[in-house]
């Protein structure tokens, strides 16, 4: 039987990113989740493992240096300072310089075998300046909502189940209504499942503000086209969402035996995940 770290128990919950993860490959999310926390017989070193996390695909630090430079300019806004958009714009090119000036060697898919090229770097640095440009351009129709949270982590219970959500904003209105934003910085698409995610901060947001469902509403904005798409949830749909994640939960914790968290190996999939040099069943070329 496997024998956890105490800390495990304190930390674990369910999140959307998990769920992600969780549907992805359950082998990647038992690197990412439970190795580390293995005290005794690991199929992995768990330094091994701790090490590997240092990774980061280069598509998730696309969309990770967009929101922290969104982050820092709805800082300033809500300390009542000037935003500026040449600033914004700057210290992302500079963020993105630095990448490129170690040839991108923090990027998962540079670890599994892959050349960052120079156009990688020029892609992603226009795209981030579209963005961002989208971003101050809506934003004006965010001034008069008072700032409450933004890119904060926060946690609430569904019934025993621990639940973990980030925010990219929480506005309020004039008329004392929430609105949930979400900047989205890739394809205006459904393909990640964006209602289960907009559903999960709704239900935090019930909690933590102590409002009805009809009193919050969500939207994605999506920064590469400016397109915006609201949510709004009933009661049932929210019981169901919140039925759906304890199901999850308990299935993500069944037990933490290796064997039991197949692989799912695709090309695409394997160059991306940061623990494909130690998954026996991962379609990269070995070192």
């Amino acid at each position: 039987m496997v024998e956890l770290d105490n800390f495990f128990f304190k930390i674990n919950s369910w999140s959307f990113t998990k769920h992600r993860v969780w549907n992805r490959c359950q082998r990647q999310y038992y690197f990412e989740y439970i190795a580390p926390y293995i005290k005794s017989d690991a199929v992995v070193n768990p330094e091994k493992i701790r090490w590997l996390k240092n990774f980061t695909s280069k598509f998730v630090v696309q969309g990770q240096l967009i929101h922290d430079i969104i982050d820092k300019q709805i800082q300033l806004h809500c300390e009542n300072k000037p935003m500026a958009l040449s600033e914004a714009t700057n210290a992302f090119s500079k963020k993105v310089s630095l990448y490129k000036n170690v040839g991108g060697e923090t990027f998962t898919e540079y670890h599994n075998g892959e050349k960052i090229t120079n156009s990688f770097f020029a892609a992603i640095d226009e795209n981030g300046k579209t963005c961002l440009q989208t971003f101050f351009g809506k934003w004006p129709g965010y001034k008069g909502r008072e700032c409450l949270r933004h890119e904060e982590y926060d946690h609430f219970n569904i019934g025993d189940v621990g639940i973990t959500v980030k925010v990219d904003f929480v506005g309020r209105m004039p008329d004392g209504t929430l609105v949930l934003t979400d900047w989205k910085t890739g394809r205006d698409d459904d393909e990640y499942e964006t209602e289960l995610q907009m559903a999960a901060y709704v239900l935090w947001a019930m909690q933590y503000f102590k409002k009805s469902a009809d009193e919050i509403g969500t939207e994605l904005v999506f920064l590469k086209t400016g397109e915006k798409k609201p949510y709004a949830f009933f009661e049932e749909r929210l019981r169901e969402v919140e039925e759906m994640i304890k199901r999850e939960f308990a299935a993500m914790n069944t037990n933490y035996e290796y064997e039991d968290f197949p692989a799912r190996p695709s090309v695409r999939e394997c160059l991306s995940c940061k623990f494909a040099e130690v998954c026996p069943e991962a379609t990269v070329a070995r070192k």
